[in-house]
């Protein structure tokens, strides 16, 4: 009997979908994942989808018990796809201390896969304010963020606070790495190159365990001294300026 492969879903949140360099680096960790585990990965461009905005009604935490009362949309195909992969990648860029707009659409139209708040406090933070109404046994998250600032600790801090209180500060894996467009178009790219190469060692290793806490250290640390960083994104402006 053949035994089935394992599900990674990459969920891209980045509006430029496939050209996104935030979508590059998280299909470099997909690729290093599945040269461990033998996962097969597909991938969601979340600019591509058909997504109407969650309308409040709460119906997915009441009546009809988590299924959203909007179904003619991309949402209930994204639903499922979580449901059944064994492992999440949502990647996206951090353009103004927090997710695009449409990823954000997206997780407020997943309220119902949690379970329903019923009064009850929030007792430890590293477990979250939510648990998952179905859990998959051994299901695991990633989530990988990039930014044009050089502070990605801060960049990223609001959105960490979400999935904190959504799924338990311990209960995913998560980097952010700075400066990122910056690094593909300074020299030749291969500061870019650095970067997808540390991140397919880091796919290697969330695949057999934890990621080693000093890959993320340097994947979130600044490859651009701040006096250079400073001149290229002057550069950068004025080319854009210049291309009115």
């Amino acid at each position: 009997m053949k035994l089935l492969s394992k599900k990674t879903l990459l969920i891209n949140g980045s509006p430029k979908g496939e050209r996104s360099l935030t979508f590059r680096v998280a299909n470099a960790f997909a690729e290093g994942l599945s040269s461990k585990d033998g996962s097969e990965t597909e991938c969601i461009h979340v600019s591509q989808l058909n997504v109407k905005p969650c309308t409040g009604c709460l119906s997915c935490w009441g009546r009809t018990e988590s299924i959203c009362v909007i179904k003619d949309d991309s949402i209930p195909m994204v639903r499922d796809k979580i449901l059944s992969a064994d492992t999440i990648i949502m990647a996206f860029p951090i353009y103004f201390f927090g997710m695009p707009g449409t990823l954000k659409t997206v997780i407020d139209r997943l309220l119902g896969i949690f379970c329903t708040f019923r009064g009850q406090e929030l007792d430890n933070i590293k477990a979250g304010r939510h648990a998952l109404r179905s859990p998959r046994e051994g299901q695991r998250l990633a989530v990988i963020a990039s930014c044009g600032f050089s502070e990605s600790a801060e960049a990223f801090y609001p959105i960490k606070v979400q999935y904190d209180l959504c799924i338990g500060e311990d209960k995913y894996a998560r980097f952010c790495c700075p400066q990122l467009k910056a690094l593909a178009q300074a020299g030749s790219g291969q500061r870019f190159e650095k970067i997808l190469s540390l991140s397919r060692q880091a796919g290697e290793q969330f695949a057999v365990g934890q990621i080693d806490p000093g890959l993320v250290e340097t994947l979130e640390k600044p490859v651009l001294s701040q006096k250079t960083y400073r001149m290229l994104m002057e550069k950068f402006w004025q080319d854009e300026k210049g291309a009115e």
